[in-house]
């Protein structure tokens, strides 16, 4: 349209502009990845789950409290997940966990009991009220994982124990730990481009009991370049590379958070809790750093390449114009994934 009103700088403001040039599914990734866009999601995948969540970790454990804990103090841990049958026998019911401070073996349950399953490995369950409970996380990546028992006094954080551990070996950072080096959770970690996911679950209708496989999921993503990420308000830094939070919400109701800051993930859980300890929200979170893009990749696709003067050098096309991703993570080797296979991969969070 021309001759329409003016703005301050001149422009037509009545100026309808096309859609950038360059392939349309490009487009409309990038137009995606620039605001957040939340989905009804399946939920998180039970088998997925025990094959990354069974089996023995060991690592080191400590103990925290809010008031001031000394030195630390790491022993060594040993925990061992097993698959639990349903008493009738055919189906994997849940899991049982033995070991580490000895008082803190655990029976989650995929049916009942407060217990949420995420995919690949990581889980939380809740046990007890706000005054005297406890909500247990569990925060898996690859072969290794955090466990990270949160117990609450009149809404509060009273202490925290937290568990480092490999499934095949101890992993590096709990070596540390149990030399005596703390390794407080830091923001700056994950500084640049990142990708945020968030899959949140509430119970299926008012007044439900909650129960991991009847809950309603959400999934949320976006992205965002920042120096660092923003770590909650008030959070608790503990060693280990993690931290947690705890706060009131209004008519008794308590947030409860626990997460984990790695080199290029950052993971938490969180539960929105009633006084009497039924949850009324689970939200896993997870920001990854983005993937650095290159320009072209000769892979079992053939050559695949872009223009590297494109903005977003991410989307890729083969000769004969099909579209996929290229991607490189640290330590990685190269990567091409078609377009619709890659979008589905980032939707299921780790």
């Amino acid at each position: 349209r021309s001759g329409g009103p003016k703005g301050r700088h001149g422009a037509d403001r009545g100026l309808v502009l096309p859609p950038p040039f360059g392939p349309p599914l490009l487009h409309k990734m990038l137009l995606l990845a620039a605001a957040p866009l939340a989905v009804r999601h399946a939920g998180p995948d039970f088998s997925t789950f025990l094959d990354h969540a069974t089996g023995t970790w060991r690592g080191a454990v400590f103990r925290h409290s809010p008031t001031g804990s000394g030195p630390l103090r790491a022993t060594q841990s040993v925990h061992h997940v097993s698959e639990v049958m349903r008493a009738c026998g055919g189906a994997v019911q849940g899991v049982s966990e033995c070991g580490g401070l000895g008082e803190d073996d655990l029976y989650l349950n995929r049916a009942a009991g407060g217990s949420t399953f995420f995919s690949f490995g990581s889980w939380a369950l809740v046990s007890g009220g706000c005054d005297g409970g406890c909500v247990h996380l569990c925060l898996c990546q690859d072969e290794s994982r955090h466990r990270i028992d949160i117990r609450l006094e009149e809404g509060e954080l009273h202490s925290v124990s937290v568990a480092v551990e490999g499934r095949r070996a101890t992993p590096p950072l709990a070596t540390q730990l149990l030399s005596g080096q703390e390794a407080v959770a830091s923001a700056e970690s994950l500084g640049g481009a990142w990708d945020d996911l968030i899959l949140t679950g509430v119970p299926p209708g008012s007044g439900a009991g909650w129960a991991s496989q009847r809950a309603v999921w959400d999934l949320c993503s976006s992205a965002a370049a920042e120096e660092e990420v923003p770590l909650p308000e008030g959070c608790q830094l503990l060693p280990g590379r993690c931290w947690v939070a705890v706060r009131g919400e209004g008519d008794g109701a308590v947030w409860v958070e626990g997460g984990v800051v790695g080199e290029a993930s950052c993971k938490s859980i969180g539960h929105l809790l009633s006084p009497n300890g039924s949850i009324r929200r689970v939200a896993f979170r997870k920001r990854q750093r983005q993937p650095s893009r290159l320009p072209s990749l000769q892979c079992k696709y053939g050559e695949i390449a872009t223009d590297a003067a494109e903005p977003a050098a991410a989307a890729a096309l083969d000769a004969g114009g099909r579209a996929y991703w290229l991607v490189h993570e640290p330590g990685t080797p190269l990567e091409a994934l078609p377009a619709a296979a890659a979008a589905t991969a980032a939707a299921l969070p780790r």
